[in-house]
């Protein structure tokens, strides 16, 4: 851990503030995917879809990015707030993929009694990615993902959350 935080120091550290980018990015996508714990506490229909608002600096391939999420959870909705670290792998042209990991706080809705309201936990995702630019927009890019919250929902117990979307980024 302590190799990885000299790592990321020296890699921000070493580059100018004036060559960082920042990002706006929006995403909708699918009825998410519980298993674990969540999925015995979430049955039911949920409405269906989830979405995503991130606010992300990045310098070279690497970012930095919190988020919002919402995503629908039995019969009620699941909120989430994340930071992240994203790393961009460009293959050619404007594709690449990505790859997203993080710490994010879950709320769920009121109607699981059998699990805390709050929960706490990791997130990694994998993307393809399409970058361009755009003449008023500036940098921007269509994205899809699928991530995977694991989460520790109480008493030793754990479950998870699979989520896909698909969304645009806005260069800031």
């Amino acid at each position: 851990m302590i190799r990885l935080g000299i790592c990321l120091t020296a890699v921000l550290g070493s580059a100018s503030v004036a060559s960082a980018e920042s990002y706006l990015s929006l995403g909708v996508g699918g009825d998410p995917a519980l298993h674990g714990d969540m999925r015995m506490a979430g049955r039911g229909e949920g409405d269906g879809a989830n979405g995503r608002l991130a606010l992300g600096i990045g310098v070279s391939r690497l970012a930095i990015e919190g988020s919002l999420s919402r995503f629908g959870l039995g019969s009620s909705t699941g909120t989430a707030a994340g930071a992240h670290l994203r790393l961009r792998f460009p293959v050619r042209g404007g594709f690449g993929f990505f790859g997203r990991v993080g710490l994010e706080r879950v709320w769920l809705g009121a109607d699981l009694p059998s699990m805390d309201s709050t929960v706490d936990g990791v997130v990694g995702g994998l993307g393809l990615e399409y970058r361009l630019s755009a003449p008023l927009l500036g940098e921007a890019g269509i994205w899809a993902e699928v991530s995977d919250d694991r989460l520790d929902t109480g008493g030793g117990h754990t479950g998870g959350i699979r989520l896909w979307t698909a969304g645009l980024t806005f260069g800031l």
